[in-house]
Order: C-alpha cells, then sequence, then structure tokens
C-alpha cells in the first residue's frame, strides 16, 4: 500500500505536530510510520507500550497496537486536523489486514460510535464478514448515498439484511437492496418504516409479497403507499392487511379510481351472471350493447378466472385466431401476447391483472408475471402508425380490403 500523504515522508510529519516517531518494514513489505501525539494524557509509559507492540510482527501486537492508536486517536477526535486522521486511517487499514479477529470485532465497535473516523476504514470494516462488519453498517453515521449504494451494490444477502435496516437509505441504494436481496431482505427494508421507498421499489416488493403473506403485512403497514401500489397488492392481501388496504384505497384514491372501482362493482353486480352464461362468440356484442369497455370486460373475465375465454376474446379483438392467441398466452410467448394487447389497447392496470392471472392459474412464480409487466411498460404503440379505435378501446390497424372467399371459411379447431 501507497500513501500520498505525510506517511511516506518523515520530513513532513512535523505538519503533523508529531514528536516521535519510529518506521517499520515488516508488515506486507510496507513502511508503516507509527506516530502519537502530543497528547497531555498520554505518559512516558503508554508511549513505550505503542512502540514496543510496533517492533513486534505477531497479529496479536498489531491487533493491540491497532486499538491502541484508535483510542489515542479517539480522545479528542474533535479537535484534530483532517491530515492527521488520514494518517490515522491509511496505518490503521495496514493493521488491520493481520488484526486477530477479536480486535476487528473491537474495533468495529469503537469506529461505528465516532462519526469523524474516515470514511476509508468504515468502508473496510463494513465490508468484513458479517459479525465483525455488524457494528458499522448498523450506527456508522458518515457514510453518504455514494458510499451506501457502493456497499448495496457489493455485499452479499447477510450484510444486505442489515443494511436495510439504516434510517438514510435513498431511493438509488433502497432501489439495489430490493433488487439484489433475497425474501428476508425484502421483508426487513418493507418494514422499514424510517424511509421512503420509491414507486419502483414499491412496485418491485408487491411483485414478491404476491406469495408471500408476510411481506404482504409489511408493506400494508408502511405510509407511503400509492393508491396505485395499494390496487396491486390488494388481490394478493388477506385478512388485517387487507382491510388496512382498502380503507387507504377509498381515503386516498381519486375521484377519478373510485369511480373506475365503483363502475367495476356495478357491472359485476348487474351483468355478471349474464357474462357468466354467454357463449364467446356473445360476449363482445353484448359489452358493446350495454356499454361495457374492453378493458372492463377482460378485468371482470379475469376476476372470474376465465383466462382461457380472455385469450379468445383478445384473439377476436385483434384477429388473431384464437387457438394461437391461447397458445401465446399458456405458452409464454410473451412478446406475441405483449403485441396482442397493445393492438387491443389494453391499460396497464388489464395487463398486469392478466399477467398475474397467467401466473396464479398456471402456478409459475410470481416474478413471471413481474417481467411480463415490466416489458409491457418499456413497449410502446409506434406513433406513425394510423390506427383505428371501435367502441371499448378495441383497435385494428387501417388496411387493404381483402377479396372475398369463393368458398366457405375453414374453422380452426380449438
Amino acid at each position: 500500500m501507497e500513501h500520498s500523504n505525510a506517511s511516506r515522508n518523515p520530513a513532513s510529519l512535523a505538519l503533523l505536530n508529531i514528536d516521535c516517531l519510529e518506521i517499520f518494514s515488516n508488515l506486507d513489505n510496507c513502511i508503516i510510520t507509527i506516530f502519537y501525539l502530543k497528547l497531555e494524557f498520554m505518559g512516558h509509559l503508554i508511549r513505550t507500550q505503542l512502540l514496543n507492540l510496533a517492533r513486534d510482527s505477531s497479529a496479536q501486537a498489531r491487533g493491540e497496537l491497532m486499538l491502541g492508536l484508535t483510542d489515542a486517536i479517539i480522545s479528542g477526535i474533535e479537535n484534530r486536523p483532517q491530515s492527521e486522521l488520514e494518517v490515522y486511517a491509511d496505518i490503521s487499514l495496514i493493521l488491520y489486514k493481520s488484526a486477530p479477529n477479536q480486535d476487528r470485532v473491537q474495533m468495529s465497535r469503537k469506529v461505528a460510535t465516532e462519526p469523524l473516523v474516515p470514511v476509508a476504514l468504515a468502508m473496510n470494516i463494513a465490508s468484513d464478514r458479517i459479525n465483525i462488519a455488524l457494528p458499522v453498517l448498523e450506527s456508522y453515521t458518515t457514510f453518504g448515498q455514494h458510499d451506501l449504494l457502493q456497499l448495496a451494490e457489493k455485499m452479499d444477502d447477510e450484510h444486505l439484511q442489515v443494511l436495510a435496516r439504516r434510517s438514510d437509505l435513498g431511493h438509488q441504494v433502497s432501489n439495489t437492496i430490493v433488487r439484489r436481496g433475497t425474501k428476508n431482505v425484502h421483508r426487513i427494508i418493507a418494514g422499514n418504516r424510517e424511509i421512503h421507498l420509491s414507486d419502483l421499489a414499491l412496485r418491485a416488493l408487491v411483485r414478491h409479497a404476491m406469495q408471500d403473506a408476510v411481506l404482504q403485512e409489511d408493506l400494508s403497514l408502511r405510509t407511503d403507499l400509492t393508491p396505485k401500489i395499494c390496487s396491486m397488492l390488494l388481490p394478493h392481501a388477506d385478512g388485517a392487511a387487507r382491510k388496512r388496504l382498502q380503507v387507504l384505497v377509498k381515503s386516498a384514491m381519486s375521484d377519478e379510481d373510485l369511480a373506475k372501482l365503483n363502475r367495476l362493482r356495478d357491472l359485476r353486480k348487474t351483468h355478471g351472471a349474464k357474462l357468466d352464461h354467454l357463449k364467446q362468440k356473445q360476449l363482445w356484442p353484448y359489452a358493446e350493447a350495454n356499454n361495457i369497455t374492453l378493458n372492463e370486460l377482460v378485468l371482470l373475465m379475469l376476476k372470474d378466472q376465465r383466462l382461457a375465454h380472455v385469450a379468445d376474446l383478445l384473439g377476436e379483438r385483434t384477429q388473431t385466431p384464437s387457438v394461437i392467441a391461447r397458445n401465446a398466452i399458456f405458452s409464454g410467448k410473451m412478446d406475441q401476447v405483449i403485441t396482442m394487447a397493445k393492438k387491443a389497447e389494453l391499460s396497464l392496470d388489464t395487463f398486469s391483472l392478466l399477467a398475474k392471472a397467467r401466473c396464479k392459474q398456471l402456478q409459475l412464480s410470481s416474478d413471471q408475471a413481474g417481467k411480463w409487466i415490466n416489458a409491457f411498460i418499456g413497449t410502446s404503440t409506434p406513433s406513425n402508425t394510423p390506427t383505428r379505435k371501435s367502441h371499448g378501446g378495441a383497435f385494428a390497424a387501417k388496411r387493404k380490403e381483402r377479396p372475398k372467399r369463393k368458398g366457405p371459411r375453414r374453422l380452426v379447431p380449438i
């Protein structure tokens, strides 16, 4: 390790108010400058003990020397110039490499409660094994968002579980923790109500919560849930969590969202029984006759677990043979399903429920639904494509009229 500060040049140590020094080169072939400052409380005995430890290259002596220097620096640390603290950090990082684990644990406890200790030293300790890193990860307050992001991007799950409990996590850091963490990390960060989670992180947690009742409960207690997030989580929640979400949705939803919710409820009450008994070819004509949009019809059918009929309906509205539409949905041909959904002008809410209903019916991981939803969001219909809307949001491109068939159309069996 090279030092860019005064520890490389003994002559410049006069700038650090050092009255005595010794130079040793018996650890990793690096020159270590051992210094002690002009402190009234540090008597000759303590100075002698530190120098004797410096002459001993054993791991135990290095650990004791590291802790002794740390105690000397921490005493009155608020009055020390930054140059002294940087030299101390450089020396401690060299000693730390060969210090025994029990001394590293003590070092972590000392550094954790001292915000003026240089960040470079704290970062090194935070990256150590979890039993050593724990105090610094929990309590060191000088980490900036850039430092926390560096830790979040390289740490294992045990470290992330501790990091997820901190109260100073910004959106970029919490997004990374949610992305990299496992179930335990998701539960911890969802239960950390001292931080504000981004919409991206909340959406990801909702996807993980589809099959995790504990995570549903943790999420339902948060105060930063938007009406949209509540609505996404509501179909998967039960018991007290569901009741809390219903209250949040009703109290926080816009008039437009409440109107949509009430309309679906009214449609189900008025037309539900009739829709349940109509044949496939009768569904859309009935919907049109009763001013039910395609999105509303799909939502009603998905609520009744009629995924196959939804596939047929999408095929009908996008001029796709039913057998192809069904195969796309049930075989997981994501791009083909998204193309049909965009062509039919399904809303994000409708497509999200379609993706979730598919995973639930086929007993697939909820992660796949999240992948489909993200792909749908990232796909846009080209703005220069001429389109024509029919009632209910159905879409068809303007095409030249095809010549009429002379013979009967052959039906494809479903």
